[in-house]
């Protein structure tokens, strides 16, 4: 943009041609103010509204310097002045322009076509400083919408109020810069998908590329549905300069364009991937990425650094690659150990991208590396919650095992852990495990004693071992305690408690597990040892700053214990500051929804239903609409029984079937006998044994 491209300019094509004015205020083509001084801006603008004689489009005019006001990224001291002593702007949006200049704004391309014609339409948006509630649009904006228009803006606030941290007392604001009119101007749902991109690029921080523009339907579930007049849509992005277009992907195999520039995407993640993947500050990293498919071992060093979604758009490149991979011998083994690593550190788009990609079949010679593979696959379903992915892994890596027991312990052991993991998401809790792994845990016992001897106090891998088994032994109920305090104090010897500050995380992870347990089994006391020892803490008198440093799981346990304590004048305190911070900083993954779940159960504990009802909603949100998995999934159980005697019954009612059929679809991959009270009951009965019992149906880490 020229520098000397300001109202001067504005006023030279209102002029001349009043058509290309119009595009010029409603594209905000240029920034009005820049170098020039307000006399001369005063000037110019009340010689042009003098000689304006449309009021439709002298009325455009002061809306369209009033977007440029509130998305400029500076502004001169006097133009807040000077807009609302001379225009009617101030009056638009329907706020205090005080309150709206001290938010966030953007301005977001539509894409709009019927039969007729199509083009583009810029909508401005912004994050302001108002109570928390659906989107703001004008009067004036909203009777130029049909009905699915502003269904398609509700649908894209939901979608990110959930995919994003949701702001306290901040509310969105959205308007075209349009001419005003009593017309329905905007019609339609493929407006949804760029509202959302909008909106959460408002949420994080991250402005949107100039080169995007995108169209598409969202569901409830971010899913993105295909569009109408896609090729005339594609035409008018490309004759306004847009290089890249995010279309649906059931729409993409209709289109008779070729592929440069169009990027298909099934998913509001997808979309949001691809919008920061190629923004301009990411430029230099697509030549980077494109080197890593020169060759295999280029890929493997850089594939802990390649986006998911990017792995899945070059597949064709990247299976040759894996391809290669698997029958190389010295490659396989690098390429495993990489991968482990990643899904270790929570890699976890990446590695759910090359894992799509990988060969089936097995190197049947290397049988460590092809455990490794195993492994590492089992803890990505784990993590991701696909329970009949878990199963699969777990049989594959069974028909290695007794190789491996012969060469590498280590292992065989690790493999172990993930297969006892995997039980617990299953819901399929056994103090007995498997003779095999008995007597490798006595071997490793010994092991750890003649290293005692020789001076070395920690082994992590049996510390390991010990940790899973406090799980799976705390998962088995609160008549299992005295064992699960003898597991801890030996995962703890077998990481020298107290002797090593740099293995000082991994010991007191187990208290973590501990004070899971004793809240289990009533020793509340007990509990607030193992909490205070997890925070580093001496009381748990704590404000909203000092909460905001925990993790997620020092957030859980002390949410749950909350939940079980009597409440009083300190602990209130610490509830609110709890709220708060649950609400600024959650994320739509485990166990952000036990720890709205606890909340909620805090807040009735204080009689506050209100508050209640807000965080169980969000537990229950998180539970059945983040596509967890079945583990999550039927975690749902638990707000919903609270939600079934605060929601008003026709409300509650309205949805239990939806509701119970996905739960019981859920529970299908879980562990029968667990749920048997759920095959065997109606819903609602099931549910108020959820309400009665939900401790020890829903045990340890997953209270």
């Amino acid at each position: 943009m020229s520098p000397a491209f300001n109202i001067r300019s504005l006023a030279f094509a209102a002029e001349k041609n009043t058509g290309h004015f119009q595009a010029m205020v409603t594209d905000l083509a240029c920034v009005p103010w820049c170098d020039i001084g307000r006399d001369d801006f005063c000037t110019c603008f009340e010689n042009m509204i003098s000689h304006m004689n449309d009021p439709a489009l002298k009325q455009l005019f002061e809306l369209s310097l009033g977007a440029n006001f509130l998305i400029a990224s500076s502004r001169p001291a006097w133009i807040r002045d000077f807009l609302t002593e001379n225009t009617g702007f101030v009056s638009m949006p329907g706020h205090d322009i005080g309150v709206l200049e001290q938010g966030k704004w953007i301005k977001i391309p539509i894409l709009l076509a019927n039969d007729h014609c199509a083009g583009v339409v810029w909508f401005i948006a912004g994050l302001v400083a108002l109570k928390a509630d659906a989107v703001h649009i004008p009067e004036w904006a909203a009777q130029m919408m049909d009905a699915r228009f502003i269904d398609a803006i509700d649908t894209a606030e939901q979608v990110v109020r959930r995919c994003a941290p949701d702001p306290l007392n901040h509310r969105f604001i959205l308007f075209p810069v349009s001419q005003i009119s009593t017309e329905i101007r905007f019609t339609g749902g493929s407006a949804s998908l760029p509202i959302a991109l909008g909106l959460k690029s408002l949420l994080q921080g991250t402005p949107l590329s100039k080169r995007f523009i995108a169209t598409g339907c969202l569901d409830n579930s971010g899913n993105v549905r295909p569009v109408a007049y896609l090729d005339a849509k594609l035409k008018a992005s490309r004759d306004r300069g847009f290089t890249c277009v995010i279309l649906p992907a059931e729409n993409h195999y209709r289109i008779n364009h070729s592929n440069k520039g169009i990027i298909p995407v099934s998913s509001m993640d997808q979309a949001w991937t691809m919008v920061s993947l190629y923004s301009e500050k990411q430029e230099n990293l697509l030549f980077f990425f494109s080197r890593a498919l020169q060759e295999p071992a280029s890929f493997i060093d850089k594939m802990d650094s390649l986006p998911g979604r990017w792995m899945e758009k070059e597949q064709v490149a990247i299976k040759d690659l894996l391809h290669r991979i698997f029958n190389d011998p010295g490659l396989f083994d690098r390429f495993t150990r990489k991968f482990y690593d990643m899904v270790a550190n929570y890699a976890l788009d990446r590695c759910r991208a090359i894992a799509a990609l990988a060969p089936e079949t097995l190197p049947e010679t290397w049988p460590m590396a092809s455990i490794r593979w195993c492994t590492a696959n089992l803890g990505l379903a784990n993590h991701l919650g696909r329970v009949a992915s878990a199963e699969k892994w777990e049989l594959r890596g069974q028909l290695l095992l007794k190789q491996v027991m012969q060469l590498d312990l280590n292992l065989a052991a690790d493999f172990f852990n993930h297969t006892l993991v995997a039980a617990h998401n299953r819901y399929a809790f056994s103090p007995d495990v498997p003779d095999s792994l008995t007597r490798l845990l006595g071997f490793m016992e010994k092991r750890h004693d003649m290293q005692q001897e020789f001076g070395c106090v920690a082994d992590p891998c049996l510390e390991r071992i010990y940790g899973t088994l406090v799980q799976n032994s705390a998962f088995c109920g609160p008549r299992h305690i005295g064992q699960t305090e003898a597991l801890s104090r030996k995962a703890r010897l077998a990481l020298g408690e107290n002797y090593s500050q740099e293995l000082k995380p991994e010991w007191v992870r187990q208290y973590h597990y501990l004070g899971f347990a004793r809240l289990d089994a009533g020793d509340v006391e007990g509990a607030r040892i193992c909490l205070t020892t997890c925070l580093g803490i001496r009381d748990l008198n704590m404000d909203v700053y000092r909460c905001q440093d925990l993790t997620a799981w020092q957030f859980f346990l002390l949410c749950r214990y909350l939940a079980e304590t009597v409440s009083d004048y300190s602990s209130a305190l610490l509830f609110t500051s709890l709220v708060q911070t649950a609400l600024k900083n959650f994320t739509q993954h485990h166990p952000w929804q036990l720890i709205f779940f606890n909340l909620g159960r805090a807040a009735l504990l204080r009689g506050d239903r209100e508050q209640a009802l807000r965080l169980m909603q969000k537990s229950f949100d998180i539970c059945l609409k983040t596509g967890e998995g079945p583990t999550i999934e039927i975690m749902a159980l638990k707000p919903l029984a609270f939600l079934e005697k605060i929601v008003p019954a026709e409300q509650f009612d309205a949805g239990c079937y939806g509701w119970e059929k996905q739960l019981r679809q859920a529970a299908v991959h879980l562990d029968t006998h667990h749920f048997s009270f759920f095959h065997q009951r109606t819903f609602k009965e099931a549910l108020d044994h959820v309400r009665k019992n939900h401790d020890a149906l829903f045990p340890f880490s997953y209270g």
